[in-house]
């Protein structure tokens, strides 16, 4: 039997539930520490306890207690596409052909939370395995006027370039911009920004804090630099704020999309407004002369770059501003409101936080990061998560 004063680490001190309650004084720390977790679990895991022991010996489980033995395996939420697109990438990666980014990493930990078989449902709750935000119509409207723009935009350069008024090598160069343009909008749209589950417990380093911020909304944790999101109506991890435009929230589980939606658009639009400037201003050549329709196509698609350069790049400065001084919008509109701008102090929020820590190439690329501890980025854990970590070899 294990007594107070034999080493033992604060993970297990805080994920470990006593199997019978001791009436000594001496007791009463240890019990408050672990009131934080049966707080958050469920009536049924309540009445769940586990031995010291099974902590420290690996060949003992709970039924060697007369327990019952709690399933820790992980479910895969993922939805069948990903699955699939996952499965190919593991072959491409065994074969010959290197040049697709890796799935594994020595630094990766990846442990999501899906603690729940994957279903097949559509919504922003924690039941649904497609996260699509359909009950928001303005923001819906406005995510997909993105499309049309961008199939507008598509259709003008391949018009213009039919009639010889684009070279190829330009054509060719936009329409992979558009490509990378609806990829990454879609990921940040249709991507799990980072919603906080009810079963998310504050991280082992923090669960000594004296107070944990609860959200009023979802009654369950809230993690630091966590929101709620009205519109989605959870609370999301790293939220820095709600977009219309992709219909999705931007937290810490969809940055690296959006971001690369932003450089992707703004690199399109320079590149269009500059072919026009070229072909209005410099060129002398009857190919450079645009008639009829090409008049109307032209004149719109250039005050369509124009916005979304200059749109872009408003909020290419806000996001590098956020990462480098490790805020968010949301905080830092808080922070002027209460005027406590000029008292408050973060670290740099570090680049493998947002793009992974996959190759430097594969940051460019609208695939989901890889982060070495999944639990860091997001600011919370779960009960399946640290015993898991628990009783990993």
């Amino acid at each position: 039997m294990m007594h107070d004063s034999d080493e033992v680490t604060p993970l297990v001190r805080r994920t470990r539930v006593l199997t019978q309650r001791r009436n000594h004084d001496d007791e009463d720390e240890d019990e408050d520490d672990f009131d934080l977790i049966l707080d958050h679990a469920d009536d049924e895991e309540k009445k769940r306890s586990f031995h010291p022991m099974n902590q420290r010996d690996k060949s003992l489980d709970d039924s060697s207690f007369g327990l019952p033995k709690i399933d820790l395996s992980k479910q895969d939420r993922r939805n069948p596409l990903v699955r699939a697109f996952a499965a190919v990438h593991r072959l491409l990666q065994a074969s010959s052909l290197k040049a697709v980014p890796p799935l594994e990493d020595a630094r990766h930990y990846e442990d999501t939370g899906n603690d729940e078989p994957w279903s097949c449902s559509i919504g922003t709750r924690e039941e649904n395995g497609v996260w699509i935000n359909y009950k928001d119509r303005a923001g819906s409207i406005m995510s997909a006027m993105v499309w049309i723009l961008i199939y507008y935009s598509i259709y003008t350069v391949l018009l213009l370039a039919v009639h010889g008024h684009v070279p190829l090598t330009l054509t060719c160069l936009y329409c992979t911009l558009a490509v990378l343009m609806l990829s990454s909008h879609a990921k940040t749209a249709l991507t799990d920004p980072g919603a906080v589950p009810s079963s998310a417990l504050p991280l082992p380093e923090h669960q000594h804090n004296t107070f944990h911020s609860m959200c009023s909304q979802c009654q369950t944790y809230k993690p630091e630099k966590s929101h709620h999101c009205r519109i989605c109506n959870r609370c999301i991890s790293g939220m820095d704020h709600h977009c219309p435009w992709m219909n999705n929230c931007i937290g810490a589980a969809n940055m690296k999309h959006f971001i690369l939606f932003l450089i992707y658009t703004w690199t399109a639009s320079a590149l269009v407004l500059l072919l026009f400037i070229v072909n209005y201003f410099f060129c002398t050549s009857a190919l450079c002369e645009f008639t009829g329709v090409e008049i109307v196509l032209v004149r719109v698609m250039s005050l369509i770059s124009l916005g979304a350069l200059m749109f872009t790049s408003s909020m290419l400065m806000n996001v590098i501003f956020n990462v480098v001084t490790g805020t968010s919008t949301i905080d830092r509109l808080k922070m002027k409101l209460a005027d406590t701008w000029h008292k408050e102090t973060a670290a740099e929020i570090p680049l493998t936080d947002i793009f992974g820590i996959g190759p430097k190439w594969t940051w460019m690329i609208p695939t989901d990061p890889l982060f070495d501890d999944y639990d860091r980025v997001v600011g919370y854990s779960t009960r399946q998560r640290l015993l898991r970590k628990l009783r990993a070899p």
